[in-house]
């Protein structure tokens, strides 16, 4: 009876132990599929994680253009699925992200607008996107949303780089254009400051010219006005040479009675002097109206003196007829006439011709000039040659008076002309004063033609009624007289001709010194213009090398920068090893665990058969037949994991069956570790590889990288073989790298081999020392 039911009690553990054993087939594919399905792919899941958006922005205009940044971002948002936005107000934000309802919130402040339009102007008060999350409620969570505002802030920014980028790129070609307009000014201000240069030099030139020519003015003035005082003095002269020929005209008068013969002679010769009175008188006339015009006029007033001097010669010739006692006042007269005519040649100083064409007379005045004192001249020639005084020798003291008369009007006429020529000198300056002196010449000339014109009745009317020949010499005593008259208002306007010539002279001296005053000036100006020019040139040019380089520069337009600024740097993904999933990058270390965790069961199931004794047969009660029949059940549970993931998760791996072999292999090494340790300390290696469970999953570099945890771990992690095969599976599932693939394995089968060596030879030896234990034992009993 106790034999029977001690074999149904061991049948029954068997039963218990079969179905522990099977389940443990499943424990790290349920561990690993469930963990892993829970958690496969959280980040494409994220649009179900509700996260507040608040946008308390108010939009504002400036410049046109209305700013409202926080509408475009919640438009925008509204079609991104990275997150469940709930776009609700600032209270109900708030109250969610304390409570249940959010994880995080994102807030736009109402001034977010207002602070990127003042950028415009300079004005840079850095806008912000305020971001608030409960980290306590889920922390890596509230990790992503952080990347998420981020990527919300650096949208925002990208768009405020895009707009201020392209207002800056618009306001450089803005003063592109500027410095093209700028150096087009510039060069028409070269232009400009060069033809002022230029100007200034023909200024200074002619200032130069007109001071000197004022400096010739004036000299010329002065010779005028002596010559105006010459001509002064013969009016006098010729003043008193009226007196003389008034008073002989009354001695011809007292002795007419026998000029009958003489006078016929007499009156043409008297003619002749009306009619040189009359074209002196058209000169002078014509002189006066064209003393504000062109001096054309002049060889009329010429050839009226020479009609004169002509007539005065005539009158002589005619007078040499007359017998002494008729004709001595005559003949007196004429001989007086060749005199002064003589005198008058004699006082004609050769160097009055150089003087007149050194003036600043025209060449036309010039000739008129010296053909008046060549007039002069020929009238002395013609008296000398002509002997008209010793003709009227005879008659010299009949006709005294009339040749003394003659002689002084030859010299008025000398005087006259020199007056002329001083006149037509300042000309130009002294026009009003002269046509004053003119009229006097006029008013005398016509007392002059109206007396021999009264002396020619005379004549006439002695020649035909010789009782009336006193009656005609005293007509042209009357004659004579207003000749005086004349002669002395002619005396008076050379006076006043004088005088305004001195004053002409000193006047244009002044002038001479402004002249010389401007002069310098104009030089100092050319200077000054000299240097604005060469400004104006570097101006130039520096304006439009300034333009040439930024057009040369200035390549882009503000649309294409302003995109560049917005994202100048673009991410290039050559990462290699990809992973598709979360739960892809954390499969290597949760397949380790499960299979770690599956080991540990397999070996505790084995354990407690050999504690129980389930079993007799010797194979598996053996060291190796125990490891094979373990390695079996985990190798089962690595192709049960392996197909879970396969098929359940559509893990994907670079190479299936590798990935089926890497966990069959890992699932053996280390069931072949926990094997070794047990086989040498029993049961109590289960605990102690629990332990190195723990450590295992802080020192593996499952999840963060190894390099992010302390010192200890980093070290104690490269005694373990989790660390090794889960570098492994990371190469199968991502990518192999042969090298280092081909050393992980290498070292897991140093692991499997140590362990296994190490748990066989511990257990022989700790055996050895059972033993001798026990024969000690058994002695001791037989001594007893």
């Amino acid at each position: 009876m106790n034999g029977k039911n001690k074999t149904s009690s061991k049948k029954t553990l068997i039963i218990i132990l079969s179905i522990a054993l099977a389940a443990v087939m499943f424990i790290p594919m349920l561990y690993s599929s469930i963990y892993l399905g829970a958690f496969w792919d959280p980040y494409g899941r994220l649009d179900n994680v509700p996260v507040a958006f608040v946008n308390m922005d108010k939009s504002v205009t400036k410049d046109g253009k209305e700013y409202a940044v926080g509408k475009e971002l919640e438009k925008n948002l509204k079609t991104n699925d990275k997150v469940a936005w709930k776009f609700v107000s600032y209270e109900d934000a708030q109250k969610g992200v304390k409570g249940t309802d959010y994880y995080a919130m994102i807030e736009i402040p109402e001034d977010f607008s207002q602070k990127i339009a003042a950028s415009q102007d300079g004005t840079f008060n850095t806008p912000e996107v305020i971001y608030e999350g409960n980290k306590g409620r889920n922390f890596v969570f509230s990790q992503i949303s952080e990347k998420v505002a981020e990527s919300i802030k650096t949208e925002v920014s990208s768009s405020i780089q895009k707009e201020i980028s392209k207002a800056l790129i618009d306001s450089l070609y803005d003063v592109k254009v500027s410095i093209k307009d700028a150096g087009d000014g510039a060069s028409q201000l070269q232009d400009g400051t060069q033809k002022l240069l230029d100007g200034s030099k023909t200024l200074a030139d002619g200032l130069g010219t007109a001071a000197s020519g004022s400096g010739q003015l004036k000299d010329g003035l002065m010779q005028a006005s002596n010559g105006a005082a010459t001509l002064e003095n013969g009016t006098k002269q010729l003043l008193d040479g009226s007196n003389t020929l008034s008073s002989g005209l009354n001695q011809a008068s007292n002795g007419s009675a026998g000029l009958i013969s003489g006078l016929n002679t007499l009156a043409n010769g008297e003619a002749q002097v009306v009619d040189g009175s009359g074209k002196l008188i058209d000169g002078l006339n014509t002189f006066k109206q064209n003393l504000t015009a062109s001096n054309d006029q002049i060889p009329k007033l010429v050839g009226g003196a020479k009609a004169l001097s002509d007539g005065t010669a005539a009158l002589k010739a005619g007078a040499k007829d007359l017998t002494y006692d008729n004709v001595k006042a005559l003949a007196d007269g004429i001989n007086l006439e060749s005199g002064a005519i003589s005198n008058a040649n004699s006082k004609i100083d050769p160097s009055l011709l150089n003087d007149i064409n050194n003036s600043s007379l025209t060449d036309i005045d010039k000739q008129k000039i010296a053909l008046l004192i060549g007039t002069i001249k020929s009238l002395n020639t013609a008296n000398q040659n002509n002997n008209i005084g010793g003709h009227l020798s005879d008659l010299a003291e009949a006709v005294k008076p009339l040749p003394d008369t003659l002689q002084q009007l030859s010299d008025g006429s000398k005087n006259l002309y020199s007056g002329i020529n001083q006149l037509v000198s300042g000309l130009s300056e002294t026009q009003n004063k002269a046509a004053v002196g003119v009229d006097q010449l006029i008013a005398g000339a016509k007392a002059i033609q109206n007396g021999s014109s009264a002396l020619q009745a005379g004549l006439n009317t002695a020649t035909e009624k010789t009782g009336e020949l006193s009656s005609g010499l005293n007509q042209l005593s009357i004659g004579s007289t207003s000749l005086r008259d004349g002669l002395q208002s002619a005396s008076a306007g050379t006076t006043s001709l004088k005088d305004g010539l001195n004053t002409a002279a000193v006047k244009t001296g002044e002038l001479t010194d402004g002249l010389n005053k401007l002069s310098s000036g104009s030089v100092a100006l050319k200077n000054g213009l000299n240097d604005a020019n060469d400004g104006a040139a570097k101006l130039k040019d520096g304006l439009i090398s300034g333009f040439d380089k930024m057009n040369e520069n200035l390549k882009f337009n503000s649309d294409n920068m302003s995109k560049f600024v917005s994202a100048p740097v673009t991410l290039k993904d050559n990462s290699i090893n990809d992973i598709k999933y979360y739960g892809e990058g954390l499969a290597p270390y949760f397949v380790c665990l499960s299979l770690w965790l599956g080991s540990m069961f397999i070996n505790l199931v084995l354990s407690i058969a050999k504690k129980l004794n389930v079993t007799e047969n010797r194979f598996i009660r053996s060291f190796g037949g125990k490891f094979a029949f373990g390695a079996i059940m985990a190798t089962l549970q690595a192709l049960i994991l392996s197909f879970a993931l396969v098929k359940g998760l559509n893990i994907d791996a670079t190479n299936i069956t590798s990935f089926y072999v890497s966990n069959i292999f890992i699932a053996i090494v280390f069931f072949s570790v926990m094997y070794g340790v047990s086989h040498a300390i029993g049961v109590i290696g289960t605990p102690i590889m629990f332990i190195i469970f723990l450590l295992q999953l802080s020192s593996s570099g499952g999840t963060f990288p190894i390099e992010t945890a302390p010192t200890f771990y980093r070290v104690v992690g490269q005694i373990f073989p989790m660390t090794y095969a889960i570098n492994t599976l990371r190469m199968i599932i991502g990518g192999v790298n042969t090298a280092v693939l081909h050393k992980d394995i290498i070292i897991l089968l140093t692991f499997m081999i140590a362990f296994l060596g190490g748990g066989f030879t511990l257990r022989v030896i700790l055996n050895l020392f059972k033993s001798k234990d026990n024969d000690d034992d058994a002695q001791e009993l037989n001594a007893a």
